[in-house]
């Protein structure tokens, strides 16, 4: 994909380091990265795995700061949906990310679980939802 360096920057300019950037080359390599634009600039990208006790996950979904609230989250999710190899999807977000938790539920999601202690002092929620 051309646009591996335009996706690596914008996560590391969204988490602050590149420490991503090996799991990001094997999603492109595989084809579960998918990109968002805004004209001819990448905006965001996600990345699915099928590895989440045999269903496809939604392991990322990062849009550019200045491309946000412009629907690019929304449009990568629901591609995913309409191209998920397994008819059950899943996603998650921290509790602390109440825009990522309201682009979930407008897409019909369901809180179906919570996790505690992977980011201390704010759990991780997740999201199910039967694909397309």
């Amino acid at each position: 994909m051309a646009d591996r360096e335009a996706v690596c920057r914008i996560d590391q300019s969204v988490i602050g380091n590149d420490s991503r950037r090996d799991y990001i080359a094997q999603a492109i390599y595989n084809g579960t990265c998918i990109v968002a634009r805004s004209g001819r600039e990448v905006a965001g990208f996600a990345v699915y795995e099928n590895s989440f006790f045999g269903h496809c996950f939604i392991a990322l979904v990062i849009v550019a700061p200045r491309f946000r609230r412009r629907g690019a989250a929304r449009s990568m999710i629901q591609y995913i949906e309409r191209c998920s190899p397994t008819p059950k999807l899943f996603t998650s977000t921290n509790e602390s990310n109440i825009a990522m938790q309201r682009v979930c539920e407008s897409l019909g999601f369901v809180r179906s679980g919570m996790i505690d202690n992977l980011d201390e002092g704010d759990p991780e929620i997740i999201y199910y939802k039967r694909a397309c």
